[in-house]
């Protein structure tokens, strides 16, 4: 009896060891099965969240990003059978939700958001049904569902801010401010501000269509209030705006925008209006309403620069600039009639005796203005805005269209465009490319009084002028849309668009397509080899950035003004100052100045004194400190003029 009953114990222990054995062997191989299938789920659902993001800011679809993310997902985990989806779409004052389902039963939701000032998110959660082996003794058949979230974040302004100060000034017991705002009027601001220390308003308000980011203080003291982004308008917000707040904790760490190589020692000229880019050891005063046109490229200012008088820019305009949507009309604000400077062009168009008379009717004509500049070795062309419009009659076979032009600064010549009889012969016309007048005279800016002036002496910017006759104004001249610029018969450049406030001058045409939109200024691509591009491309025709090594500061004074643009071969940096360099900078205006790309100061101060520093989109201002005095100016940041934005990032 003894012996049966032993027996029948170890029956007993051998069964609890089986099942201890079966559990463990269900641990370890089933564990490891989905310990490996979570992971990889994980990097699945975060290589998605990503790809969402990166799709968003590369076409701007959400569509198109939610439909990558899923393709991602599904390549990653070998689901290669097209899952089956809810429509894809674009999120607005709700999110939008994508769920697909694949063959064998995984799960991918995609929960769409726009967040305003904080960009865009998309929260991804992906499950999968983990088909036990051994496992299934400890469960009753029932299979696990294994789960993975991931949350992708693009475009929050925070890491591209309109204004930022480095500096932790007013925190942790530091002295001082790291944003100072004392003047009079509003501080308008579109984009984020970014305070590593404090903001203090003492004088004057502060409102800021997106997010303030004060790293130790929210809500920040003072007549301080966050709008709605994009619009500006006041709270509560309707979509597509989405109100800005306040937000405490964050730190901007600075970018490190690596300087740009400068080129060869110049002198700086005493009359010439031209500036070439290049090294100036010394730069006087500029005083006494010159204007100066820079040409394309890197200016370095190892002594610095002060400007109290003078108007600075690489902007090519035309003769006779119009009203804008009115191109029979001659605009009183001339850009570069800047600070009385009189340095805008003007064109004297009229019918003239000669051989070889051009056909009889009604004709109408434009000017713009040309020149090209250098970069990487390589020339591209710049073509301005078309001038006001110049009908004239021809009513007998013997006459000749004589045109000519009072200088303008930067132009190295002027096509000619014109409107036939067969074309409309008016200024609603349309228009084709004719000739060009080369400037051969130097342009210089010591003698400025009389200016404008077509026909005759006393103007040191100087004229040029050319006769039409049949034989380039021929009875079968009509304009071919199909024409490349600058050969015959070609369409003249997109007109210039109107001011950004009363008693500015136009601002220029948008982008456009390949040739279209503005070709000379910022608003112009080009390829490596010159062939025109859709922006964003890599070369921006014209473009400038300044450099002010250490020791060195520009000073701007308010009779003075600086409207210059940065390009993508300079990643959009427009002023430059390394880290190293603790200055203090004054940027002051008189009426219309501009910087359209990144003021980058990272160790300097920056303090704007006057309402008219910043009238074009700019890519921001970042500096260890940054002040605003006198009338307060508005800011209004631009992404297509900023450095390239920071990628997609997992935020969850």
């Amino acid at each position: 009896m003894r012996r049966r009953s032993q027996s029948g114990q170890a029956i007993v222990l051998i069964a609890l060891m089986l099942t201890i054995l079966i559990g463990m062997v269900a641990v370890a191989v089933d564990g490891a099965r989905a310990y490996s299938l979570r992971r990889d789920m994980q990097d699945a659902t975060d290589a998605a969240a990503l790809a969402a993001a990166d799709k968003l800011q590369q076409t701007g679809s959400y569509v198109s990003a939610e439909q990558a993310s899923t393709a991602l997902f599904a390549t990653n985990l070998r689901l290669y059978a097209a899952p089956s989806c809810t429509p894809y779409g674009t999120p607005g004052a709700a999110p939008w939700t994508v769920t697909c389902t694949f063959s064998d039963g995984t799960s991918l939701i995609n929960v769409a958001r726009r967040l305003g000032p904080q960009g865009s998110r998309f929260d991804l959660t992906a499950t999968r049904t983990l088909s036990l082996q051994f496992g299934r003794v400890l469960t009753n058949g029932t299979n696990p569902t294994i789960g993975a979230v991931s949350q992708g974040s693009v475009n929050n302004l925070r890491s591209s801010p309109t204004v930022a100060a480095l500096s932790g000034a007013g925190c942790g017991g530091a002295g001082g401010d790291a944003v100072t705002v004392n003047g009079s009027g509003t501080l308008n601001i579109t984009g984020d501000v970014v305070a590593n220390g404090t903001l203090a308003v003492t004088a004057g308000a502060v409102t800021v269509a997106g997010d303030i980011y004060s790293r130790c203080e929210a809500p920040v003291p003072g007549n301080v209030s966050n709008l709605c982004y994009p619009s500006g308008a006041g709270t509560p917000c309707s979509f597509p705006d989405v109100a800005g707040a306040t937000r405490s904790g964050y730190r901007l760490a600075d970018p490190g925008y690596p300087p740009p190589t400068v080129g060869g020692s110049q002198g700086f000229p005493s009359s010439n209006v031209v500036v070439p880019a290049g090294t100036y050891a010394s730069v006087g005063t500029l005083t006494g309403n010159h204007c100066w046109f820079l040409a394309g490229g890197v200016f370095s200012f190892p002594t610095g620069v002060v400007n109290t008088g003078d108007f600075a820019s690489n902007e090519l305009k035309p003769p006779d600039e119009p009203l804008a949507y009115d191109n029979t009309q001659r605009s009183p604000y001339q850009f570069w009639d800047t600070d009385g400077a009189q340095c805008a062009g003007s064109a004297l168009v009229t019918i003239v005796g000669g051989p070889r008379g051009i056909p009889v009717g009604n004709w109408a004509f434009l000017l713009t203005s040309v020149r090209t500049d250098s970069y990487g070795g390589l020339t591209y062309t710049r073509e301005s805005a078309p001038s006001m419009c110049y009908p004239q009659n021809v009513n007998n076979s013997g006459q000749n269209v004589q045109i000519a032009v009072s200088n303008v600064p930067g132009a190295t010549s002027y096509n000619i465009y014109a409107s036939p009889p067969s074309a409309g012969g008016t200024c609603t016309g349309q228009f084709g490319y004719v000739t060009s007048i080369p400037v051969t005279v130097t342009v210089q800016n010591n003698v400025l009084t009389p200016c404008p002036l077509p026909v005759g002496g006393g103007c040191s910017l100087g004229n040029e002028s050319v006769r039409l006759d049949n034989v380039l104004l021929t009875s079968t001249f009509a304009p071919n849309p199909a024409a490349a610029p600058g050969t015959t018969a070609a369409y003249p450049p997109d007109g210039e668009l109107a001011p950004t406030a009363p008693g500015l001058p136009n601002q220029n045409p948008a982008r456009g397509a390949a040739a279209a939109g503005d070709r000379a200024n910022e608003n112009n691509c080009k390829s490596v080899a010159g062939a025109y591009a859709t922006c964003p491309g890599p070369i921006t025709p014209g473009a400038v950035e300044l450099y002010f090594p250490t020791g060195a500061c520009i000073s701007t004074g308010n009779s003075a003004d600086l409207y210059v643009f940065s390009g993508y071969q300079y990643n959009w940096v427009v002023l430059h100052e390394p880290a190293s360099n603790t200055c203090t900078n004054t940027f002051g205006a008189e009426s219309n100045s501009a910087y359209v790309g990144l003021v980058y100061c990272p160790g300097a101060r920056v303090n704007v004194t006057s309402a008219s520093v910043f009238r074009a989109p700019t890519g921001g201002v970042i500096a260890s400190t940054v002040g605003f005095t006198g009338s307060l100016p508005t800011i209004s940041f631009s992404s297509s003029y900023a450095p390239v934005p920071q990628a997609s990032r997992l935020t969850s």
